[in-house]
């Protein structure tokens, strides 16, 4: 059997072809809406990480809103920490592996999109936000393109030769309630004819 791809790698090379910029305009529509829905009722200042961070883009748009006063990413493959600093060489990056890496400061949110399914265990990493990386009444927003209800999405591992996690929709929400989340919600973002929408899920502490 040939042996799988890391994630991490596969992303860094990702990053010297330059498919980070597509896979940002790729994602944006779906990001937006999760950004709009965790981050548009906030009445105070927040902080902010984004978990799997690819090349900053999305901590670069967080942190030109009024409110937050910090804002970070972290992501497992050095070129596209590469790519962030390049992007943003004043701003908050840290290549390490995420189930390792805790922030100096609980935040207030976390976000991923296209992560957590690369994980093995992906309520570990669920575990680990929930309870090393927000505050008491932080909330995590998590978007994944890789999913059950997603059939045209099932084939991906194998494509890519990466190790993918498949789960349903029922699932996912169990995940985050098993990690102490509650108020858990899903719903389908960025969804047309031939896109089953981007699932994504929340939950608060």
């Amino acid at each position: 059997m040939k042996e799988k791809t890391k994630a991490t790698d596969l992303f860094s090379s990702w990053a010297e072809e330059g498919k980070d910029q597509r896979m940002a305009k790729t994602h944006s529509p779906s990001v937006q809406e999760m950004i709009d829905y965790v981050i548009t009722p906030q009445t105070e200042n927040f902080s902010f990480i984004d978990a799997g961070c690819g090349n900053g883009w999305v901590v670069r748009k967080v942190a030109q809103d009024s409110r937050c006063r910090f804002a970070a990413g972290v992501d497992g493959a050095k070129n596209m920490i590469q790519q962030a600093n390049a992007h943003d060489p004043n701003g908050n990056y840290h290549c390490n592996d995420l189930l390792s890496w805790n922030p100096e400061m609980k935040v207030d949110i976390v976000h991923s999109m296209e992560v957590l399914y690369y994980f093995k265990d992906p309520l570990e990493l669920i575990n680990a936000i929930s309870h090393h990386w927000l505050k008491p009444g932080g909330k995590l927003i998590s978007g994944v393109d890789f999913y059950f209800e997603n059939p045209k999405s099932h084939s991906w591992p194998d494509d890519l030769n990466v190790h993918m996690t498949l789960l349903s929709e029922d699932q996912w929400l169990s995940a985050f309630k098993a990690a102490g989340f509650k108020n858990c919600y899903s719903w389908l973002a960025n969804k047309s004819n031939d896109f089953n929408g981007t699932l994504c899920i929340y939950g608060e502490l």
